[in-house]
């Protein structure tokens, strides 16, 4: 049977001295001495309410509140999950403190293929939810909320989901530019915008986006 985890920064059991040396592994190599966990599919037991809420069983134990995020979320979405458990929920997945219970990585799944169909769905559903991110349609407006002074600056964005307003504390730390010409706007509430090619943006919204941010 194969083992439910594998610690992909450890060595390997010894190999026969008088053999060849094998060819290294890049990806073992760039990993030495990382201790990251990769989760067998098949002893993860995930379970979900339908609107983000994870409970469930990985290597044999029972978790009241699990999390998952993507590690690559924009080069790579489908792979490479993050699996957090919530330390001090209880059995109702509550927090005993209000919200700010400790959390610990439990490992990560490669995939989500080897999850049976009920833990991949609630997984999926959860992502979604988390990463949940609007398309950028226009740019309406851009206004500073404290001029001359903290620097915040709030956007009115029309997107494929409908009217949307993101508050900046800083522009530097608000925006994210790829190499592909792609902006991804983040606000101090946690919501999320995108514009995967400034380009295609009408003349207007490029106006006012160079205004206050230069690419």
């Amino acid at each position: 049977m194969a083992d439910p985890e594998r610690n992909i920064g450890a060595s390997g059991p010894a190999g026969d001295a008088t053999a060849a040396p094998a060819e290294p592994d890049p990806w073992q190599t760039a990993l030495e001495g990382l201790d990251l966990i990769v989760l067998a599919p098949a002893a993860c037991r995930i379970e979900g309410d339908g609107s983000g809420r994870l409970w469930g069983e990985v290597n044999g134990r029972h978790y009241p509140d699990l999390q998952v995020y993507m590690t690559h979320p924009l080069t790579d979405p489908a792979g490479w999950i993050s699996l957090i458990a919530v330390e001090d929920a209880d059995a109702d997945g509550r927090r005993s403190d209000g919200g700010q219970s400790d959390r610990v990585e439990l490992g990560v799944l490669e995939d989500l293929r080897g999850l049976d169909d009920a833990g991949r769905a609630a997984v999926q559903i959860a992502l979604r939810l988390r990463y949940f991110m609007p398309r950028v349609l226009q740019i309406v407006a851009v206004r500073d909320e404290d001029p001359g002074q903290s620097g915040a600056v709030q956007w009115e964005l029309l997107t494929d989901r409908g009217p949307m307003r993101l508050r900046m504390a800083s522009l530097f730390d608000g925006i994210q530019q790829l190499d592909t010409g792609r902006l991804i706007f983040a606000d101090r509430d946690g919501n999320r915008a995108d514009i995967p090619d400034v380009s295609a943006l009408d003349a207007a919204s490029r106006k006012l986006l160079e205004r206050y941010y230069w690419f």
